[in-house]
Parts: C-alpha cells; sequence; structure tokens
C-alpha cells in the first residue's frame, strides 16, 4: 500500500511541488533519476503521487531539480519530522547524530517531549554544558529558534491525536473509556 501524498504524508511530501520544480528545472525523469541516484521508475512515481520518498531521497531529489527539500513538502506546521527529513536522515540516523537510543529519538519525534538525556548536553570544546536548543540545532541544520518551534508543534500535534482517539474511543466504547478514565482517576489519587 502506498503512502498517502501532501499534507497528509509522513512529512509532507507534495507531488505537485516536485512536478512545478521540475518543470522550472527543465529536468528529464532520466536526470532527476540519474541524480537522485532511484530508477526512472521510482521518479515517476513521485512525480504522480504514487510514492512518498525516503527521508535520505528527499535532499537528492531537490538537489536534481535546483530546490531545498523543504520546497517540495507542504506542512501546516514545521514539525521535527520535517525538520529530520530535510536533513535526509533516517529516524535511526537521527537519533545517532543525536547520540540517542533510536526508541528516545522516536519518543521525541512523535510527542515533542525531551526525556531527561535530551536536555542538555556537555560540550568538553566550550567546557559547559549547551541547552537542548543549542546543541541539537545544528544538527538539525536549523536555528535554536527554529528548533524551539517544531519541538512545540510536534507535541501540540501529539496532543490533538491523542485528544482525537480519545474522543473516537468515547464515541465508539463509552463503557470502555468511563472505565480507564475511572483508572487514571484512582492512579491519580495514589500516594506518590
Amino acid at each position: 500500500m502506498n503512502e498517502p501524498v501532501g499534507v497528509d504524508a509522513p512529512y509532507g511530501f507534495d507531488a505537485a511541488k516536485l512536478r512545478a520544480a521540475r518543470s522550472a528545472a527543465g529536468a528529464s525523469v532520466a536526470r532527476i533519476a540519474a541524480a537522485a541516484g532511484v530508477t526512472e521508475r521510482a521518479v515517476s512515481l513521485y512525480l504522480a503521487g504514487g510514492r512518498v520518498p525516503r527521508p535520505e531521497i528527499l535532499p537528492r531529489l531537490a538537489a536534481a531539480v535546483g530546490v531545498t527539500p523543504a520546497d517540495l513538502c507542504t506542512v501546516d506546521r514545521e514539525r521535527l519530522v520535517h525538520l529530520r527529513v530535510c536533513t535526509g536522515r533516517s529516524r535511526a540516523a537521527m537519533a545517532a547524530a543525536l547520540g540517542m537510543a533510536a526508541t528516545t529519538y522516536r519518543e521525541l519525534e512523535t510527542t515533542g517531549r525531551r526525556g531527561r538525556l535530551s536536555r542538555s548536553h556537555y560540550d568538553p570544546a566550550q567546557d559547559r554544558w549547551l541547552a537542548w536548543d543549542d546543541w541539537a540545532a545544528p544538527i538539525f541544520a536549523v536555528t535554536p529558534e527554529r528548533l524551539a518551534a517544531a519541538v512545540q508543534a510536534t507535541r501540540e500535534h501529539a496532543d490533538a491525536e491523542r485528544a482525537e482517539r480519545w474522543r473516537l474511543l468515547c464515541e465508539r466504547d463509552p463503557e470502555r473509556a468511563a472505565h480507564i478514565d475511572r483508572v487514571i482517576t484512582d492512579a491519580r489519587r495514589l500516594p506518590h
């Protein structure tokens, strides 16, 4: 099954933007494929919206048509996933670049919640601790302010998704939702 395209794609790849960039660059499918290191069929599928390129391919596609990776995406608000994809890294590669476990990075990218290990970082060259936004921003190739905004947007997106899942559960199975609500309420009453 193909992934959806446009704003609903995992990172916002927009086939229409690739088509427009291709047209502006006057690039053939064969030239794009050669420059991006993919098959002509893959490029045709990207152009048609039948396939979403893997994160590591997006920067090569963008370079082949003379634009940035972000120019090939449509997003309402930039989240961590968008920043990562624009660097051309997979989740595992970004986790490695940040020096964190893949599961820790996955949690960060999907919820915007930073664990204890991703809050600060010791820089021996400067002999001081650096805040998350300062040490991680260069790895994402953005400013600390842009990284902070993406973390906030990621958190808000995750919260909205969680609220929507809860709303749907309440509609589909009100008894189960009530049971879960009672369990959570009882757990909050326990002494810590």
